[in-house]
């Protein structure tokens, strides 16, 4: 998660990221001005000097709009009394667009006399992977990409540097100069890798004076689309955080036309995640679904490899670009370390065709999903569950479910598992997917495959309730090892009552007892119960709150008709991430991906977890999947049936 001091600008795959002051600085790791996976610029710093010397700045405000962030200024007085003169006001703006980021520089008068100020920028490169970024969780070690600054003419430098790949990549620094002006703004290369963007400015009383630039990235110009949703289909009560979530999705929307997993880390395609967003908009906005279906299609694996875990008909987990893809040095390229894509493909397809969301999805993608069907019938064990090994690689997870982080899954004791892993939602996910798409095999001619997609799905039904059930707990269980039931009342099981898994008075006795103290909080639910002693409320899976999470559990409460828990849960999660919007920082996207599990006085929604995205797109999707679970929100027209 960026630290509180930084503020982010997201469009179309591209960052900017700056600090407290508005600038892309060096000295902040954090900092930078990101696209495909690379951050080719870490420092752009702007000094002003006036007649008395450098001007030191007090930030007045900051804002971002999505693809912008503005930050505004203020010089320090120009004595000790209370309304002294404060000579300058700064307005420092980064804003993306279709080719790059235009920066503009404004610095206005306060005084009643004319002033003259010196404004320079400093734009350092950085050509780095997004892997090797310090603040990157287990960031890699540096690789040295040598860069060349070339001063092209009295306005325009360029960047280049050879990737690890061998591949050339350029950045380009062209000052908005006016020929008919003054043109005093310029740059110059002051070393190899450093240049400087200059202008000297006279100001008059009252008058703001600019200092632009355009900053040239590479790759084509980008186009995406936007998330449709039409106010009238919300709660007034939420209509203003279905607002926000819809700009939030806006800004994570990559040209593939899929949602981002989530800033300022993860802006690429997700499987998993697109998949979830794509299901949580369904009834708003169903064009999401299918852009990601395409998008996914495209991409299925067709070969057996076992670095990156494809395999025919599966579904990707991450795809990366840069120059360690293209060199083949990250696995993520694309990686199908998943368990759980596959699965839910097949589901959002066929939903997706129940809803009609357009006239050809169906025979367009029919021999994809045959293919996403055949692999979960050729993976699937004996009693029809999928089960996982641990990816035995330098740069693989541990764990393939999407609670992925290496101490994600414990007993109530706190002992990890062994062996392979089946987890409770995935085993839903696949009940789903099969069961929705034997009906349109049939429709398609395909007896066999549909009596195959029936066959297992009642052999996985059985195979659950046999082998899941806690009695002690009155609860399903987390999962199974290698060797023995995992018990730990968690929320994975959540998802598999969604996706159809569990006997109606089962069902029952789990809701009842995932509605307990120790396990529902003022912001939803917990990942794993506060009473066993391997539970943390700070961490990534075991304790913590998960906006996603809780929308599935809310959908899956919403359609056995536990209507009660659905409100429940879809009242306190709203009301957490209404509060991530307002969190002492307005302006900022909210929508992190998770909370903390504390259950204290103050909302939870208020209270940083340190390894959260903001914003995510499944945090920000949920809002819609609350809408769709809650039993008292109309939809109109647009309501799923």
């Amino acid at each position: 998660m960026l630290p509180e001091n930084c503020m982010l600008a997201l469009h179309g795959g591209r960052q900017v990221v700056v600090d407290e002051h508005g600038d892309v600085s060096p000295e902040n790791d954090h900092c930078g001005i990101y696209s495909d996976d690379h951050r080719y610029l870490r420092g752009v710093d702007l000094r002003v000097d006036d007649a008395s010397g450098e001007v030191r700045w007090e930030r007045l405000g900051r804002a971002s709009d999505g693809d912008a962030v503005t930050t505004v200024l203020t010089s320090s007085t120009d004595g000790p009394a209370r309304g002294d003169t404060r000579a300058w006001t700064l307005t420092k703006q980064f804003s993306i667009d279709r080719d790059g980021v235009t920066v503009t520089f404004g610095i206005q008068n306060n005084t009643n006399e004319t002033r003259g100020c010196e404004l320079e920028v400093t734009i350092d490169p950085g050509f780095e992977h997004i892997f090797e970024v310090e603040s990157f969780f287990s960031a890699r070690d540096a690789r040295d990409r040598p860069v060349t600054a070339t001063r092209l003419d009295e306005g325009t430098v360029r960047y280049t540097a050879k990737g690890v790949d061998e591949t050339e990549r350029s950045v380009s620094i062209e000052t908005n100069r006016d020929d008919t002006d003054d043109a005093n703004e310029s740059v110059q290369v002051e070393s190899d890798e450093t240049a400087v963007v200059s202008a000297t400015q006279t100001v008059g009383p009252a008058t703001t004076e600019s200092l632009s630039f355009t900053i040239s990235l590479p790759g084509d110009a980008i186009d995406v689309p936007s998330v449709d949703v039409a106010p009238a289909d919300i709660d007034p009560r939420h209509r203003s955080l279905a607002s926000a979530a819809s700009e939030a999705l806006d800004a994570l929307l990559l040209p593939e036309g899929v949602p981002a997993a989530g800033a300022p880390r993860f802006v690429a395609p997700f499987g998993r995640d697109s998949l979830i967003v794509g299901y949580q908009l369904l009834a708003f906005d169903a064009s999401v679904a299918e852009r990601t279906l395409r998008f996914l299609a495209s991409e299925q694996g067709t070969d057996a490899i076992s670095d990156t875990l494809e395999e025919p008909g599966k579904i990707l987990h991450e795809h990366r670009t840069g120059d360690l893809t293209e060199a083949g040095i990250s696995l993520r390229r694309p990686y199908y370390g998943n368990i759980d894509a596959t699965a839910l493909f097949v589901a959002l397809y066929a939903d997706a065709v129940e809803a009609q969301v357009s006239d050809s999805l169906e025979d367009d993608l029919y021999e994809s999903a045959t293919a996403a069907v055949e692999w979960i019938l050729d993976t699937a064990d004996e009693d029809g569950f999928l089960r996982y090994d641990a990816h035995d690689h330098p740069y693989g997870l541990n764990h393939l479910g999407w609670k992925d982080s290496s101490e994600a899954l414990a007993h109530p004791d706190g002992r990890e598992p062994t062996g392979r892993i089946a987890l409770s939602e995935v085993q839903g996910y696949s009940y789903r997917a099969l069961r929705a798409f034997e009906p349109i095999a049939r429709e398609h001619g395909d007896e066999e495959l549909a009596d195959a997609c029936g066959e297992l799905a009642d052999r996985l039904f059985d195979s659950f309730e046999a082998q899941f059930w806690v009695p002690s707990e009155g609860c399903y269980a987390l999962a199974l090892d290698g060797s023995e039931r995992i018990p730990s009342v968690a929320t994975n099981q959540t998802h598999a009552f969604w996706g159809g898994l569990g006997t109606d008075e089962r069902v029952e006795s789990a809701v009842d007892r995932l509605l307990e103290p120790d396990v529902l909080t003022s912001s939803g639910l917990r990942t794993f119960a506060g009473d066993h002693e391997a539970f943390d409320p700070l961490s990534y899976h075991r304790g913590s709150v998960w906006p996603h999470d809780n929308s599935l559990a809310a959908l899956g409460f919403a359609e056995r008709g536990f209507d009660h828990a659905a409100e429940l849960v879809a009242e306190r999660s709203l009301d957490a991430l209404g509060d991530s919007l307002t969190r002492a920082q307005p302006n900022r996207f909210g929508f992190p991906e998770l909370f903390t599990g504390l259950n204290e006085t103050v909302p939870n929604g208020y209270l940083v977890h340190p390894d959260s995205c903001e914003p995510a797109a499944w945090a920000a999707g949920s809002v819609f999947g609350f809408l769709t679970a809650h039993p008292e929100v109309r939809l109109g027209d647009n309501r799923m049936s």
